[in-house]
C-alpha cells in the first residue's frame, strides 16, 4: 500500500505541538488517521529528549489497558521526568471510560498535551 504524504496535516500538527489545547483528528474510516499519527511519531523521534509512549487498542497486547484506570497507570509508569513525553493512543474510544477526567485530565500537564483522534490520541 502506498503511503500518501499529508504535508498540510503534518504541518498543522507540528505547529500545534506546544499548545495545551486538546486536538482532535477526525475523519471517515480508513482515511489515514493512524498513518498520520505514525508519520508524526516518526517526526517526534528526531527530538533527542522525546519519550514516546504508544498504545494501539487494535493490537491484542494492549487488551489489559482497556479500562481507563489501567491506561492511566500504564502511561504514568512509562512517563519520564525531564523528558518530552509523547503519548500516542490509537482507537482510544475502545478504552472504557477514557473520557473521564480521572483517566486523562489530571495527568501531569508540564510536558503533556492531548490530541484525541477518532480516536487517535497524542499527548505532548
Amino acid at each position: 500500500m502506498k503511503l500518501i504524504c499529508r504535508e498540510l496535516y503534518m504541518n498543522k500538527i507540528i505547529h500545534a505541538m506546544g499548545t495545551p489545547d486538546i486536538k482532535v483528528i477526525t475523519g471517515v474510516r480508513r482515511s489515514g488517521k493512524s498513518k498520520l499519527l505514525e508519520a508524526f511519531s516518526d517526526y517526534i523521534k528526531n527530538i533527542s529528549t522525546a519519550n514516546i509512549i504508544f498504545v494501539n487498542f487494535n493490537l491484542p497486547e494492549y487488551e489489559s489497558l482497556l479500562s481507563y484506570k489501567a491506561l492511566y497507570e500504564f502511561i504514568h509508569s512509562q512517563y519520564k521526568e525531564n523528558a518530552h513525553n509523547f503519548v500516542f493512543i490509537d482507537e482510544v474510544q475502545m478504552c472504557a471510560g477514557f473520557e473521564k477526567k480521572r483517566s486523562m485530565g489530571y495527568m501531569p500537564r508540564k510536558k503533556i498535551r492531548y490530541l484525541y483522534h477518532r480516536i487517535k490520541c497524542f499527548f505532548y
